[in-house]
């Protein structure tokens, strides 16, 4: 019998904008990021009542960690955003040296996530500018790229994580929930930063293949599933695998 882990699983990413095809390809490679480069693999610790000293591994020791590193796939911001959040969870985006190619990110009426997030909160959503595209019933868990960067942690900001197939849709959009206060701020998302990875719930080797495409080809693939009316999403995937 044909062992089915040693078939590769494939996923075609596709995007409509050169630069980003050229520049920003979401790819495996894992994140240098400073703080897993600088740490060492053990630290000396001197105790004080038995006048010795022992070592301790650190967390680059840590398979957990090393390993989510390592595996899926990893998106990283494709442009540089200045955003100015508003103490009542409005997001504007403010102006830099050149002008976004598309409207990078929206927003969902807060009453849609209500009692989800905390109230001195916003969320928006950024446009991410690939379409991803599974022949194959395989699920992926989506993720902030946690120990990649702590960009996230040190404005107390986050990037919901999700389950995703993309036999059924092929939107990659991140979710970003961010601390509003009691006046207006200022934050800047830079060009490159590590947002969030995808992981295939499969043993069998990922495979990616990228695709320029023209843009009416790629409206063609974001509008290749009906829209569909409130709570009828799951509806339609039971339609569409023949499990009603």
């Amino acid at each position: 019998m044909k062992n089915p882990f040693k078939k590769n699983l494939k996923l075609d990413l596709y995007t409509c904008d050169n630069g980003y095809y050229v520049n920003d390809k979401p790819d495996k490679k894992a994140d240098q990021a400073s703080w897993w480069k600088n740490l060492k693999n053990t630290v000396k610790f001197d105790d004080a009542p038995s006048r010795s000293s022992f070592e301790l591994g650190t967390a680059k020791n840590c398979p957990g960690i090393r390993n989510l590193m390592t595996e899926g796939i990893k998106f990283r911001l494709w442009e540089h955003l200045k955003l100015r959040i508003m103490p009542d969870g409005k997001v504007e985006q403010l102006p830099l040296g050149f002008q976004s190619k598309d409207e990078p990110f929206v927003q969902h009426y807060p009453p849609q996530f209500e009692g989800l997030y905390p109230k001195n909160a916003c969320a928006f959503k950024l446009n991410t500018p690939w379409l991803g595209r599974c022949s194959e019933d395989v699920d992926f868990l989506f993720m902030e790229s946690h120990y990649s960067t702590g960009f996230f942690r040190e404005h107390n900001a986050y990037i919901a994580p999700g389950y995703i197939n993309f036999k059924y849709q092929h939107s990659l959009n991140c979710h970003i929930i961010i601390p509003t206060e009691e006046e207006p701020y200022e934050i800047e998302l830079p060009y490159g930063l590590p947002l969030f990875t995808i992981y295939p719930i499969t043993k069998r080797e990922l495979e990616i293949e990228h695709h320029l495409v023209s843009y009416d080809k790629y409206r063609e693939l974001t509008s290749e599933f009906p829209m569909c009316p409130y709570r009828k999403y799951f509806t339609y995937v039971k339609k569409l695998t023949g499990n009603e």
